[in-house]
């Protein structure tokens, strides 16, 4: 089973994001599903959360994470912590698209049959 998350980091007035969300807007909805656009920043400037992180710098960039669990029994409580560890990132709109039919077969199943 695959334990993946795609995040596309994007934000407004971003000409290469806008053009990296028509291209995806083209994609099969399979594929658009797959990918999770979040913003970059939010309202006042500042990183969101998660673009600090995963150390985003630019927009769009593309990162793609292993999502696991490492789990904890004390003897009366078991808990979990939930873990995103980075496996591929790719920055700037023509490297997003160049790689993202890879990317999704190998990371999703938005290619299976």
């Amino acid at each position: 089973m695959k334990h993946y998350h795609v995040y596309v980091f994007t934000q407004d007035a971003c000409k290469p994001c806008a053009r990296l969300k028509d291209f995806v807007g083209t994609l099969p909805k399979a594929d658009q599903d797959e990918l999770d656009f979040v913003p970059f920043k939010v309202e006042g400037g500042q990183l969101t959360a998660l673009s600090e992180e995963l150390k985003i710098e630019l927009t769009p960039t593309l990162v793609v994470v292993h999502e696991d669990h490492d789990c904890v029994n004390d003897g009366d409580v078991d808990w979990c912590e939930y873990k995103e560890t980075e496996v591929e990132r790719f920055v700037g709109a023509n490297n997003i698209i160049e790689h993202l039919d890879a990317t999704l077969e190998a990371y999703t199943y938005a290619h299976v049959e």
